[in-house]
């Protein structure tokens, strides 16, 4: 980070240990006996340069200048440099352990609880329906993969799962029947009593907690000859892991070293195909993955190398910054597949770990790359019976992804690869085409045993998304050249010989691949779930996926006190203020709230809207405690998120178009309360609700689409609940040093060039609170320990309107001093933080 200040910077400096420039929020206001907020110094010179920096900006004549663009960026900077005012730039603190900053938001803290202590009963209230609601002691579904039943475990009283596993029968399709009285406790607290016969425990995570504030696993990978099992820590919520190796019957536990400090890296694990050593990714100084590493940690004899003999081999260094490193193995276990991606391109690089056990040679020097990244090319593959089925943009040549293949080993570059063409109609037709009507996210290859030398070659399970909605279909695969004198294309020998879009009952719902490890099972386990239906795992037989009667239903999520039938949702579209975009909006509500429609229903309208990642129509239990009061729960399936496939999100919510974002969410909001003269599909949701009764939420960019939303409209909400939310866009993505913001800006565009700054400037939050106006209540959240979006944001934001504007109830800021982006890893603490924020929320809407 290069920030300048102004001749004044030591005297503000100094007076970063004399914050409170009013009275402390221990103080009590003697006429209105109310807490007062905590009031922070303010430099009003201080500020951040955008663009070309001047030689004397730079730290030392030894440190380089940052990087201020990407590889690929062709944009010129801001020449001269702009000034960006950053006024509690003093908050920033990369270390976390600046007295003074502590203390500060320590205060925060306390004003926020004296703010909100008369909630306390409703907080309890609230979470004791939580407990009630997601079944403490519970299970997942059990998982066949070779000789075991994978599944976790939660028990009552106990924060974190328990991993287990069972031995499986030779054959066995489906799990054994659930032992009875698997939910009762034995003598030891931290144990139950089996789930499935001969449960065996490899990893404990209750234990391993006992005496930590925070915990999160990263990886957790059991070694081919089920001995070991690998796993990443994080333990302070910086997204930073410890590896360790453990044996599972003994119990011992390994913890691996890099010299004399722990080793750090990612959390991603993969295990060679001999269980003898495993792949990791480690971080740079941004916190971006950038170095795949091989080490051994068995010998050939299996047993264990001592931490001081152990060497790792680099296997692969990124060294574009807009680049990090993601590693998995394949389904079928057969290749350690890496990629380097960008936001808008990708490489992908594989190794075979069956063809690497027999060669002693370097493990770096058999890395094969699928094809080299190049400009706007993203790609993804998958392996499925010697070929790659390649999931890709066409260089940005089509909106969605098309499906297309070439064998392993005959990779090259994207010329090489041939549209996967569906055969099962007289005249062929390529299936995934990458046009608008059909997005593809992924596929899963499955290869039952033949044992009547008559099924496929392969099934293809591929999730997507049509019509708005997740979909699933079910391919055959077969191999053969195809001569269609129709065909203009020229089509890979791997095609489709039959194709099954899978279908259920209800006509909005999230669904997707579930717990599947084996991939030589005749049947898929698929989630489903909607807005009123509880999540349920469902085996489709492959070879039969459109017989509903076929169907098997492993597990149901069981809800206590919960009645489907008085609950209801709804699925429709507002017309953005363009006058042509269809805004697609889900509302979920008990029924009878709806009945009493006066225009002053209680709303809580939530958004994200990045990345393209969608907000699914899928059932949350935390919601009900909100609907059994009356409130009518609202998603907003805004542009910049992936409802509509990726143009929805690369065309028109991203760059120079993410203002469709903001103003989205700001339509629906006006619909509403009946304040808009857009249409929409049908009246549904139209003035159900008044801005006195109408709340928001987003969470992180979903945070960033709050502040906008409240600076542009912010007479239009109550209350505002803004969770780790990104809102100094400005001063974070002009400063390549705040991890991620190299890889960031091919998402939002670079403010030190001319062409982005003054497009980010126009909406981001921090930069445009409005002066003197009246702001709707605010609850903001941050991490001290999240790398993603620092702790100083979401402070600077609440000081910052508190300052400017003015709110018929408080602004508060609760900064979770032992966590990071992703809030408390403790699911008991996650669930008293839920239930505090919906007690502010439930009283600020006058519901309580």
């Amino acid at each position: 980070r290069v920030e300048c200040f102004t001749a004044s910077r030591i005297s503000s400096l100094q007076h970063r240990n004399n914050f409170l420039l009013a009275s402390s929020p221990s103080a009590v206001d003697e006429e209105k006996y109310r807490p007062t907020p905590p009031v922070p110094f303010r430099d009003e010179n201080a500020f951040v340069l955008a663009g070309e920096l001047p030689d004397e900006a730079h730290q030392d004549d030894a440190s380089p200048p940052p990087i201020r663009q990407s590889k690929l960026s062709k944009n010129p900077l801001l020449s001269p440099p702009r000034r960006l005012p950053n006024p509690y730039g003093w908050m920033r603190d990369d270390s976390r352990t600046n007295t003074t900053v502590l203390n500060y938001l320590r205060e925060e803290n306390e004003y926020t609880r004296q703010m909100t202590q008369h909630l306390d009963g409703l907080t309890e209230e609230l979470y004791e329906e939580f407990l009630v609601a997601i079944e403490e002691t519970d299970y997942t579904t059990p998982a066949a993969y070779a000789g075991y039943w994978y599944y976790s475990r939660f028990v009552e009283g106990l924060s974190y799962p328990i991993y287990c596993r069972a031995p499986r029968k030779e054959g066995e399709l489906y799990h054994p029947p659930i032992n009875e009285g698997w939910n009762e406790k034995c003598d030891n607290p931290f144990d139950m009593q089996p789930l499935l016969p001969d449960e065996e425990v490899y990893l404990h995570l209750p234990e391993m907690a006992s005496t930590k504030t925070y915990l999160a696993s990263g990886a957790i990978r059991v070694s081919p000859d089920d001995k070991h099992v690998a796993y990443s820590l994080d333990e302070v919520g910086g997204e930073t892991c410890q590896l360790y190796i453990k044996h599972i019957e003994s119990g011992k536990e390994r913890v691996l070293y890099d010299g004399d400090e722990l080793l750090e890296g990612d959390g991603s694990i993969v295990w060679d195909n001999e269980g003898r050593a495993i792949f990791f990714c480690t971080l740079d100084a941004t916190h971006r993955p950038y170095r795949l590493y091989r080490r051994q940690v068995f010998d050939n004899e299996g047993s264990y190398i001592d931490n001081k003999m152990q060497k790792d081999e680099l296997i692969f260094e990124e060294e574009d910054g807009s680049f990090s490193l993601r590693i998995m193995k394949t389904f079928d276990r057969r290749h350690l597949v890496l990629t380097c991606s960008a936001k808008e391109s990708t490489e992908l690089h594989y190794i075979d770990l069956e063809r690497s056990k027999d060669i002693e040679d370097s493990v770096a020097e058999q890395l094969v790359c699928i094809s080299k990244r190049l400009d706007k090319l993203c790609y993804r593959a998958t392996s499925c019976a010697g070929y790659w089925l390649i999931q890709t943009n066409n260089m940005g040549n089509t909106p969605n992804l098309s499906l297309k293949a070439c064998r392993v080993g005959e990779e090259e570059d994207p010329s090489s690869w041939l549209d996967v063409v569906n055969t099962e109609n007289e005249k062929p037709e390529v299936m995934f085409t990458g046009g608008d009507g059909r997005s593809l996210d992924g596929v899963t290859i499955f290869s039952p045993p033949d044992e009547n030398n008559d099924a496929p070659l392969s099934y293809g399970v591929v999730s997507g998304r049509e019509e708005g909605i997740p979909r699933i279909w079910i391919l055959e695969f077969a191999e053969g050249e195809i001569n269609d004198a129709t065909m203009s294309l020229k089509a890979s020998p791997l095609h489709v010989t039959k194709s099954c879009r899978l279908e259920f009952d209800e006509s909005a719902y999230d669904c997707g691949i579930g717990g599947n490890r084996d991939n030589t099972l005749p049947h898929v386990v698929v989630s489903y779930d909607s807005l009123v239906t509880p999540p349920s795992h469902i085996a489709i037989p492959l070879s039969n996926p459109e017989d509903f009667e076929a169907r098997k239903v492993l597990k149901e999520k069981q809800v206590e006190g919960y009645d489907k039938e008085l609950f209801g949702c709804e699925r429709f579209t507002v017309k953005s203020r363009d006058g042509e975009t269809e805004i697609p909006v889900s509302m979920v509500f008990q029924r009878d709230s709806l009945t009493k429609n006066n225009g002053n229903i209680p709303v809580h309208l939530y958004g994200y809207g990045s990345y393209g990642a969608s907000i699914e129509s899928s059932f949350r239990s935390t919601r009900l405690p909100l609907l059994k009061r009356g409130v009518v729960y609202v998603l907003a399936h805004v542009r910049g998120g992936g409802e509509n496939g990726r143009p929805w999100y690369e065309e028109q919510g991203k760059y120079l178009g993410k203002k469709n974002t903001f103003n989205d969410f700001v339509d629906i909001a006006r619909w509403l309360t009946d304040e808009s003269e857009l249409g929409a599909s049908d009246d549904i949701g139209r003035g159900i609700t008044n801005p006195s009764k109408l709340s928001c939420e987003g969470r992180s960019a979903g945070g960033l689409l709050i502040g906008a939303s409240i600076n542009q409209a912010p007479d239009l909400f109550r209350a505002a609940l803004l969770g780790v939310p990104f809102v100094d866009l400005m001063c974070t993505m002009v400063d390549s040093t705040i991890p991620l913001t190299c890889i960031e800006w091919q998402e939002w565009g670079n403010p030190n060039e001319e062409e982005y700054h003054d497009y980010m400037m126009s909406y981001c939050p921090m930069q445009n609170v409005q002066e003197g106006k009246t702001y709707p209540s605010c609850l903001i959240t941050g991490g001290l320990h999240d790398p993603r979006v620092a702790y100083w944001e979401p402070a600077k934001f609440a000081a910052t309107l508190r300052h400017k504007s003015t709110s018929p109830g408080p602004i508060l800021l609760k900064t979770d001093l032992d966590a990071g982006h992703f809030a408390a890893s403790d699911r008991y603490k996650y669930l008293k933080e839920q239930a505090f924020e919906f007690a502010y929320l439930l009283e600020q809407l006058g519901v309580v």
